[in-house]
């Protein structure tokens, strides 16, 4: 995320943005510059010259307040535009990368982040274009009124930018705080509320009420330092606007007094002593707050990075696969190691073990969703070859599966319209199709994720048609018939049972008549 990618989204509107800018801090000044003349007018009694100067003051105010507002909406029709693309790019940088996201921390980059960036950067560039060209506009008039007023203008708003800067600093590392603790928030509510039916079940409130005011209680107290740091920085501000002010106001009343200057500069010098002081000051405000966001503009930036396909071979559709050494550490000090594994193509294993023996730990790492920390995995196609695989033909069923907002046939098909014609084969397989008939539209049933009006089996049943559709040539299966009735789930095995494909079935609870249904049992132990 950047200054330049925020040009980039329309260069012409960005241009148009500038000028407009840059034309309404120029008529502020001009009004005042006319002002000057208008007042001395009414002291000489020119009547027909105040009235000129009266519709050229008012118009120039006029086209100055004006432009203010129109430019706020033309700049957001800008930001809105550059957000959308980010949001885009962090899309496709979070599905290409790899990486298992947390979605809290997902949703706090693609909306809190952009919001905060959007507040404390993109809003303050129109108006350091509108201050600063008041800022110019101002010392140059001053200069056509006398040299030295406008030398001590100089001396005055030199000392005036560089006493803001004692806070800067603060205001970067609040608002870095801030997102931070939204992030917080975001993580504790997802992992609390995920389970509120569980905590309703056994009257944890209490716990739930205390988690959620500690997290809150964090995120207010970053926006309260970040408030503060803010107006410390409006504070100092202040006292440099009005100590300028008095002393510029000081000397034009001198010069008055000496003829030095016509007698409507006394009103004028101190409105440009103002704007200056004004302009100078927003300018440092503005810059600040730009500054504070740059460190997450950075953050942001890192995480819409194109991802570069590596160049491979061309992948192939694993039949088989084996484990040498494999071995995981977690940041906690704790490993797992596993024997080594070979599974045949098209066999039928059972994957037993004690709790906490890794069992769909190994599943995640055979799919890559974990990298060992030692030892590795080999797929072999079906000539026994070792190849670089072909991961959409390694189908998965967790025990918690994946919906997504859609149709039933298109969670099982995953949106390809061209698998259509088989979801009728593929339901009847995993004993889904005596299921469609409770839904009014069958197949075209669209799915509600906020009021799931599917059964845990059912849901299972989905994504286990979603891996036999894909042709996944290897199944991996962690409890996936853990809510579908013995029967059913008997059924479903021995249609698995019967096919080519490679399956590893995790399970608890097995009768000896499904045990009998593989070919042979994995038991891991805990070390």
């Amino acid at each position: 995320m950047s200054f330049k990618g925020f040009i980039k989204t329309n260069y012409l509107r960005f241009i148009y943005i500038n000028f407009l800018s840059v034309v309404s801090g120029v008529a502020a000044i001009g009004a005042g510059y006319v002002q000057m003349y208008w007042l001395t007018y009414i002291k000489d009694k020119n009547w027909l010259k105040v009235v000129i100067s009266s519709l050229l003051m008012g118009v120039l105010y006029l086209a100055a307040q004006g432009m203010i507002y129109y430019i706020q909406y033309v700049m957001r029709v800008q930001e809105e535009e550059y957000n959308q693309k980010v949001r885009n790019k962090l899309t496709t940088h979070y599905f290409k990368d790899g990486q298992a996201h947390k979605v809290s921390a997902v949703q706090n980059r693609m909306t809190n982040d952009l919001e905060m960036v959007r507040n404390n950067y993109f809003d303050w560039y129109p108006i350091v274009l509108f201050y600063g060209s008041m800022f110019v506009t101002a010392l140059v008039a001053l200069l056509t009124i006398n040299w030295s007023i406008f030398l001590l203008s100089l001396v005055v708003d030199a000392i005036s930018y560089f006493v803001p800067k004692i806070v800067q600093k603060k205001m970067e590392q609040a608002t870095n705080n801030v997102s931070a603790q939204n992030k917080y928030y975001l993580d504790v509510l997802a992992k609390w509320f995920s389970g509120l039916e569980e905590l309703r079940r056994y009257f944890a409130g209490a716990k739930l009420f205390e988690v959620d005011k500690h997290a809150s209680t964090k995120i207010e107290q970053a926006h309260v330092k970040q408030t503060a740091a803010q107006q410390q920085m409006i504070i100092l501000n202040g006292i440099c606007n009005m100590l300028s002010q008095l002393i510029l106001l000081s000397l034009t009343a001198f010069f008055v007094t000496k003829n030095l200057i016509i007698f409507g500069a006394i009103m004028s010098v101190q409105n440009f002593a103002a704007n200056i002081s004004i302009g100078l000051q927003q300018n440092i405000q503005a810059l600040s707050y730009m500054k504070s966001s740059k460190d997450l503009m950075n953050q942001v930036d890192a995480d819409t990075k194109v991802i570069k396909s590596e160049e491979s071979g061309q992948t192939e559709a694993p039949v088989a696969f084996s484990t040498k050494d494999l071995a995981l550490k977690f940041p906690n000090g704790e490993s797992l190691s596993f024997p080594d594994i070979t599974v045949k193509p098209g066999e039928k294993i059972l994957l037993t073990g004690d709790s906490g023996a890794g069992k769909s730990t190994l599943f995640k790492l055979i799919l890559g969703n974990l990298k060992p920390s030692h030892g590795k995995i080999e797929f072999l196609n079906k000539a026994g070859k070792l190849i670089d695989p072909d991961m959409s033909r390694v189908g998965c069923i967790p025990q918690d599966p994946n919906l997504f907002p859609g149709t039933i046939k298109e969670n099982i098909t995953m949106f390809n319209n061209q698998l259509n014609d088989q979801v009728s084969k593929v339901v009847d397989e995993v004993n889904f199709s005596q299921d469609l008939p409770k839904f009014k539209d069958g197949a075209d049933e669209r799915l509600n994720l906020d009021d799931l009006s599917i059964s845990g089996g059912q849901r299972q049943k989905i994504v286990l048609a979603r891996a036999k559709i894909h042709d996944s040539d290897i199944i991996l299966i962690d409890e996936g018939t853990s809510a579908i009735d013995q029967k059913a789930t008997m059924n479903i095995l021995q249609k698995l049972v019967k096919s080519k494909t490679t399956i590893v079935f995790i399970a608890h609870n097995f009768n000896e008549g499904m045990r009998q249904l593989f070919d042979r049992e994995i038991h891991l132990t805990k070390e």
